[in-house]
């Protein structure tokens, strides 16, 4: 039973090729399809950073591997806001679900090979907002996302306010709800990604 927004669906996956997937027999053929949904689950929310976050991991692994599949962990992931900083956590995570580029954590390899550890950086001097770099070739992609190209409902602001002050009743509740992912679904659905994304 979906439990979410219909258009959470309608946003087109991203596949990717993940050899220690497959070299451990977890998905057939190392094809791990994500979903928007599947970046909600990790964030636990639905919003304008959790959708930047996914337009930027699509566009950067478009840019780097074109019409291949994107190889999962052969990926690094650099941002250039501090750990602390901001929305810089919520943005690595995300990308690092679809890419496999984790912190000092990761996954630490078989062998020497597949590690994902380090490869999930923070506060790095950059003139944009998120870099991607392919461990094989250097090949990179720098990224900055705009979502004040879509901006939200003018009654958001109000019905927030109401709500962190714990007075907006069940009816103002639901319409917040509704007017955020309607902002959601515009930024993943109705401006293409190369207008909110830009690149160097």
């Amino acid at each position: 039973m979906r439990a979410y927004p219909c258009f959470f669906d309608d946003v087109e996956p991203i596949i990717t090729y993940d050899p220690l997937a497959d070299t451990l027999g977890a998905v057939k053929e190392g094809k791990i399809v994500y979903e928007y949904v599947d970046m909600v689950k990790l964030a636990g929310h639905s919003c304008p950073t959790v959708a930047g976050a996914w337009l930027m991991t699509k566009v950067g692994l478009q840019k780097l591997y074109g019409d291949t599949l994107p190889v999962r962990g052969n990926v690094k992931v650099e941002i250039r806001e501090a750990l602390d900083e901001g929305v810089a956590g919520v943005i690595g995570s995300c990308i690092g679900l679809v890419t496999g580029a984790a912190g000092e954590g990761g996954f630490k390899g078989l062998g020497g090979k597949m590690a994902r550890n380090n490869r999930l950086l923070f506060g790095i001097e950059m003139g944009a907002e998120v870099r991607m770099t392919r461990l094989d070739n250097a090949a990179h992609v720098q990224m900055s996302y705009n979502p004040s190209l879509v901006p939200g409902d003018p009654r958001m602001q109000p019905l927030m306010q109401k709500i962190m002050q714990g007075q907006a009743n069940a009816e103002e509740k639901a319409l917040f709800g509704e007017l955020w992912q309607e902002r959601v679904r515009k930024i993943l659905l109705e401006v293409p990604a190369e207008e909110l994304v830009s690149c160097s």
